[in-house]
């Protein structure tokens, strides 16, 4: 049985184990298949907090500048 890789940092990956696995299975699934883009979910996401990639407010105004790509 082999342990899978990730390119996040170990910290990360624990800490945010508990959120995923709360995930729907359907959610879990369409990212799987790459039916989902969850970068570009997490990008959305943050524009409509008003964050910027690295999650500090910069509010509404500039968030479009900052993350749109």
């Amino acid at each position: 049985m082999t342990t899978p890789t990730s390119t996040a940092s170990p910290s990360i990956d624990h800490d945010l184990a508990g959120y995923v696995q709360a995930f729907d299975t359907r959610f879990l699934v369409a990212v799987h298949r790459g039916e989902l883009d969850v970068v570009r979910l997490a990008r959305e996401e943050l524009m409509n907090r008003g964050l910027d990639g690295e999650g500090r407010w910069i509010g509404f105004a500039k968030v479009d500048e900052a993350l749109r790509t």
